[in-house]
């Protein structure tokens, strides 16, 4: 690979004769948060299925969880310099990205010859500055990577333009190209997962003595247009799921093949369609897994599904989490979360009505708050009477620039 930021030179890749594979490290970043590593350590969901589609074209592929592992920066420099892979990926969000941007800077230094990727939340937005400014970064990839990284290997490996993949974006004379985005992914039932690259003992449910914890995906994308969140512009207000009977046999096979007994639906609104979700319930009480799962759903889901609140305790629905964010009126507005205090207190007591471990979180922090009105949400946190509430300060993040098409 040149060693040249600035340029992208048609020898980029040389993955070898015959399948053209690539050895491929994917590694999460050294970044840590005390309230969710207090409830357990959870596995990397998106790089199971990412590493499941680089599997399925032929790649060697690892994941390195660092961040489960509590390794360093300078952990992961040695297990990149003892590997010395092809191409070496990361991700996430916003609090993570100077991390993810430090994992691949160090991959760099180790060799100018490995290939940087960086996606997830973060990078789809904010690409432009980043390959501004961050020449250890060689490639974005936008939105769902399943399709997409395969895709851009197999791009690299040929010596094609990668301006021919949908998807991403990339430095080429100097100027970010940015390629049109990929249509999101329409059969969730057909995208591998590569189950066989996780290290099962790291993971576990803390409440749960023993626990084996997976995390897993019904769905994805998010109808709701809550202002803060930037869920809603990642998945353009859409929503997809798999099968049900795709989704319960896969909990099956976790169960049975790798011991899993907890499982936390990482979908942000699971039941969004209420008969494909109904279904989901009925399987799982088919099924009789003996497993836990834990998930998030919405308030307005909760109050539709009152008369069948009973059956998801059947199911093996042990916690559920609802954002309630607020206990003004007036802020709710302003969040745009299109839901009544009133309504929001309901879901909760319901939750609790039916022996279901309830959780929620207020923000704070917002421009107009004071002491005093931040003791009144305490004050409310208590009136509607969670198992656990979440005090969440609420931070300005970079502005999302529109996606070139």
């Amino acid at each position: 690979m040149s060693q040249d930021p600035e340029r992208w030179e048609p020898a980029e890749l040389d993955l070898g004769p015959a399948k053209q594979m690539a050895s491929v490290l994917l590694i999460t970043p050294p970044y840590h948060c005390g309230v969710v590593e207090a409830a357990g350590t959870w596995l990397p969901l998106n790089l199971v299925y990412v590493a499941g589609s680089l599997q399925a074209a032929g790649h060697e592929v690892e994941i390195y969880d660092a961040m489960t592992m509590f390794d360093t920066h300078e952990d992961i420099a040695k297990r990149i310099e003892a590997r010395r892979p092809d191409v070496v990926a990361t991700g996430g969000f916003t609090a993570v990205v100077n991390d993810c941007l430090k994992v691949l800077e160090t991959a760099k230094a180790i060799s100018g010859e490995i290939t940087t990727v960086l996606g997830g939340v973060h990078p789809t937005f904010c690409y432009e500055d980043i390959l501004e400014g961050h020449p250890e970064v060689d490639f974005v990839v936008r939105g769902e990577g399943e399709e997409t990284f395969p895709e851009l290997l197999e791009c690299l490996a040929a010596g094609s333009d990668p301006a021919e993949v949908k998807g991403i974006s990339f430095r080429s004379d100097g100027a970010v190209i940015t390629t049109p985005s990929r249509p999101f992914i329409e059969d969730l039932d057909a995208l591998p997962r590569a189950w066989d690259l996780i290290d099962w003992p790291l993971y576990t449910y803390r409440p749960t003595a023993g626990s084996t914890l997976a995390v897993v995906g019904f769905a994805r994308g998010c109808v709701s247009a809550c202002s803060f969140c930037s869920q809603q512009l990642f998945w353009e207000q859409s929503w997809r799921s798999r099968s049900p009977e795709n989704f319960v046999a896969e909990l099956a096979m976790l169960k049975a093949e790798y011991g899993v007994n907890v499982a936390m639906i990482a979908d942000e609104s699971p039941a969004t369609d209420e008969k494909r979700w109904r279904r989901v319930v009925d399987l799982l009480i088919e099924a009789d897994l003996g497993m836990e799962i834990l998930l998030e759903t919405r308030v307005v889901d909760v109050l539709r599904d009152e008369p069948i609140l009973d059956l998801y305790r059947k199911a093996g629905i042990v916690h559920i989490y609802v954002g309630v964010e607020s206990g003004s009126a007036e802020t709710l507005k302003k969040f745009n979360k299109d839901i009544k205090v009133e309504q929001s207190k309901r879901a909760i007591e319901l939750i609790n009505e039916h022996n279901i471990i309830s959780e929620t979180s207020f923000v704070l922090g917002m421009p107009d708050d004071t002491a005093e009105s931040m003791k009144q949400t305490a004050k409310l946190a208590q009136f509607y009477n969670p198992d656990l509430a979440f005090f969440l300060a609420i931070a300005p993040w970079p502005m999302p620039i529109s996606i070139k098409t």
